[in-house]
């Protein structure tokens, strides 16, 4: 991937953003629990946006082959 990043500034959209990633990764976790957690890690906290400008990759090998395989 190659972009710019920056830091998120904004109070409201760096808690979205956190809150995001915990659901993500926490999801059974308790609303509650959640924001302790957060505000208790919230002063030394840094979020970071990537806007993609460029991806790169492999294609994957059963696309590659599907590719070449006629249909039927």
């Amino acid at each position: 991937m190659f972009g710019t990043i920056h830091v998120i500034q904004d109070e409201q959209e760096k808690r979205e953003a956190i809150e995001k990633l915990a659901l993500k990764y926490v999801p059974r976790d308790t609303a509650v629990h959640r924001k302790s957690a957060i505000d208790q890690e919230w002063d030394p906290l840094c979020v970071l946006e990537m806007r993609i400008e460029h991806l790169t990759g492999k294609e994957a090998i059963e696309l590659v082959r599907a590719k070449r395989t006629p249909p039927g």
